[in-house]
């Protein structure tokens, strides 16, 4: 199986050499390295193209946007581009491990199955960078691979996108669904997960670096930005509900069960931005468990009445 790479670069001179090592260096190479640059203004396009001239890098190509896309949209382009059967989505500020591709593609190519292959990370912190609460699961490093429950990992996104490979078979999917709001690595992951496609690799194949100019990461809780995320959950569920009817996918009950429930619980939560209503607020305490956490679910509360 053909492997791409896909890596969105935005101002990242000071990062971008030590990841292209880690790319060119692995021990299975990509058969396409695809980099879309998103109208930087420092010197990262000029030191990739010299990187690859440097190393004669004939299956490596960058372009660059004439106006700035944002990481989400110049991430999905990226998608739609690349020929791999499996493609790897990169950062430019991380580091691979040597061995990443050669593990994660052998495991896809002896089970079809898999849309989405998730690894561990291992963390590191530059300055500022936004500290990640890890679990047991996320430290484990046996190597196996399983299937993540439905109930606790359709909505919630438990990997970052620089540890995901995915199968070229979920990308028309992801192609037809998406819209300019969605970050690309969580909407292929509540579609792989959808899709019964979903699969963890308890193994550490990057350093994830976390700096105070990551694009994730930010926590505001104002009225206006959590009313925009609500309103923006709302309308993603319904399309990932109207996605699994027009394709008529065979879901288990549990899935139904938990697809409907997401629906109801984000409808509600619409709803109790929208109208402020405190007895609405009640009424979510039955889909609680829904949330990011018991906190999240309060921070509801709390919100709705902070000032605009």
């Amino acid at each position: 199986m053909n492997i791409s790479i896909v890596l969105s670069t935005f101002n990242g001179d000071e990062y971008i050499v030590e990841q292209l090592d880690t790319l060119r260096n692995q021990t299975r190479l990509a058969e396409e390295v695809l980099i879309s640059d998103d109208a930087s203004t420092d010197d990262t396009v000029q030191i990739i193209e010299d990187y690859i001239a440097k190393y004669k890098l004939d299956n490596w190509s960058i372009k660059k946007n004439k106006e700035n896309q944002g990481w989400k949209n110049n991430f999905a382009m990226l998608l739609e581009e690349a020929k791999g059967d499996i493609v790897f989505l990169c950062d430019q500020d991380d580091i691979w491990h040597l061995d990443k591709i050669q593990k994660m593609s052998k495991i896809m190519e002896n089970n079809d199955k898999i849309l989405l292959l998730a690894s561990n990370y291992t963390p590191f912190y530059v300055g500022d960078g936004v500290k990640i609460k890890l679990d047991k699961s996320d430290l484990d490093n046996s190597e196996a691979v399983y299937q993540p429950n439905f109930l606790d990992n359709f909505f919630h996104i438990r990997r970052p996108g620089c540890v995901y490979a995915v199968n070229k078979k979920i990308i028309p999917y992801f192609l037809e669904i998406r819209s300019n709001e969605d970050a690309h690595d969580a909407l292929l992951w509540r579609l792989a997960s959808l899709l019964n496609g979903l699969y963890i690799y308890s193994y550490s194949t990057i350093d994830f670096r976390r700096h105070d100019s990551n694009a994730t990461g930010s926590r505001e809780r104002s009225f206006l930005r959590r009313k925009e995320q609500v309103i923006y959950y709302d309308d993603l569920l319904q399309r990932l509900d109207k996605f699994s009817k027009q394709h008529n996918l065979s879901l288990s009950n549990e899935q139904i069960s938990v697809l409907n429930d997401y629906i109801l619980w984000g409808k509600n939560r619409r709803e109790l931005f929208m109208k402020k209503n405190v007895f609405i607020f009640f009424k979510l305490f039955k889909y609680h468990k829904l949330y990011w956490s018991f906190r999240s679910y309060i921070t509801d509360f709390i919100v709705l009445y902070m000032k605009e």
